[in-house]
């Protein structure tokens, strides 16, 4: 199946690009399709210095909408290192988590989620 949207820009400051993209090569074996969607995403992002205002980075905590529903969603983007489950948590070696690194305000991506297209649009980030 093929995404009806095009790809969104994204940015990565390049401290959670080098970082992420570590955990992305070193998840491979035990969750391939997100490390697969994670590399993509980071060899097709822009990246600037650490200090430059980039997209949603990580620990940032973002406002975003699942799947055109009307409830927006609040979250931490997050190093699998959190504890599991901790309230508001998107962890980035989930779908979600993957799909939000780097995008900007009022931009969507879809992906494939196990056979289901998802989008996802952000609406706020970096308060």
């Amino acid at each position: 199946m093929f995404s009806s949207l095009p790809l969104p820009e994204i940015l990565i400051n390049s401290d959670d690009y080098h970082r992420v993209m570590l955990l992305a090569e070193r998840s491979f074996n035990a969750m391939p399709y997100v490390s697969a969607y994670l590399e993509r995403e980071l060899k097709r992002a822009d990246i600037c210095d650490p200090w430059h205002k980039a997209g949603v980075s990580m620990g940032q905590r973002v406002m975003f909408r699942l799947d055109g529903e009307p409830r927006m969603r609040l979250g931490t983007l997050s190093y699998p290192n959190r504890p599991f489950g901790e309230r508001g948590n998107v962890p980035i070696l989930g779908p979600v988590g993957a799909a939000l690194i780097g995008m900007h305000r009022n931009s969507s991506i879809e992906w494939l989620d196990e056979g289901r297209n998802r989008t996802l649009t952000v609406v706020d980030y970096g308060w």
